[in-house]
């Protein structure tokens, strides 16, 4: 289980909040968050009558309202459950919809220059969407595999293979 002190620190890394009202939530997280889970990105909001943060890890998305008094609500949506996400910004304010497993749930009051990123990034997330990192990577496999193919037509010879195949790894 994560430590609050890990929390607080991929928090600040994120560029932290924008309001103390969050920390009855981040002081819940240790015990929601599982084991191999990282915050990626987290907003604060209003959903289903409660304020609470929208937090996308690296495994979920996880909506938590921890009560005025007592009491705490979790709802998490799978990033394999959510069928798509949307967002709109007004003059100061924005919402993002969430639509997971038939249902739709509604974000709302997220400071607006969070709801576009938060949303883009989670959009790419589940459209399994590959950052410029792994692209690359996938980019010089499949070069990688071309090669292999022209050596084994005999477009290529053994030393042309290898000095190609070095080019690319480097």
């Amino acid at each position: 289980m994560p430590t609050i002190d890990n929390i607080k620190k991929q928090i600040k890394n994120l560029d932290g909040l924008e309001s103390f009202l969050a920390r009855k939530e981040i002081k819940e997280l240790p015990k929601i968050l599982w084991e191999d889970e990282e915050i990626v990105n987290l907003v604060q909001g209003f959903y289903n009558n409660g304020t609470g943060l929208l937090i996308a890890t690296n495994r979920r998305l996880i909506f938590v309202d921890k009560g005025m008094l007592w009491g705490v609500k979790v709802e998490d949506f799978p990033y394999d459950k959510i069928s798509s996400i949307q967002y709109e910004t007004g003059i100061l304010m924005g919402e993002i919809d969430i639509f997971a497993s038939g249902n739709r749930a509604e974000i709302k009051n997220i400071t607006k220059v969070k709801v576009r990123p938060f949303a883009e990034s989670v959009r790419a997330r589940i459209s399994g969407a590959s950052t410029p990192k792994k692209q690359a990577e996938e980019d010089k496999y499949a070069k990688l595999e071309k090669l292999a193919e022209l050596k084994e037509k005999g477009i290529l010879s053994e030393k042309e293979f290898e000095a190609e195949k070095k080019k690319l790894l480097s």
